[in-house]
């Protein structure tokens, strides 16, 4: 059986950089039924700089492998608690905290930037 990327997996590019998946989605029917290659499409996040991309599933799987598996969830069966922070929110909520990127400024464009030329 396919197993799919799943939302909190971490996913690594042949040439290095990391991701983190947010969602499979499936393409409406027309799509898929045109174009099986294009059937599902993935939205990562980028570890670096935090900008979200999608690509078609079948590329995904063919650029990147899988490095790390989705957190599991603290639940009383599994000896945690089921609540997350002090909000005590129930089990099946996930409480997603954003990351802030530490990123350098985009340089100025200079004199020779195709932008002068539009």
């Amino acid at each position: 059986m396919r197993e799919y990327p799943q939302p909190g997996e971490r996913w690594q590019h042949k040439q290095g950089w990391t991701v983190c998946i947010i969602r499979l989605t499936a393409a409406p029917f027309a799509v898929a039924a045109a174009n099986p290659a294009f059937s599902h499409e993935v939205l990562y996040r980028h570890d670096s700089d935090g900008q979200l991309t999608s690509g078609p599933l079948a590329w995904f799987e063919a650029s990147y492998q899988r490095i790390a598996a989705a957190p599991r969830k603290l639940t009383k069966a599994t000896g945690g608690k089921g609540g997350s922070g002090p909000l005590s929110l129930h089990p099946s909520v996930t409480l997603i905290r954003p990351r802030t990127a530490d990123v350098s400024p985009r340089p100025t464009p200079g004199a020779d930037h195709y932008s002068r030329f539009l």
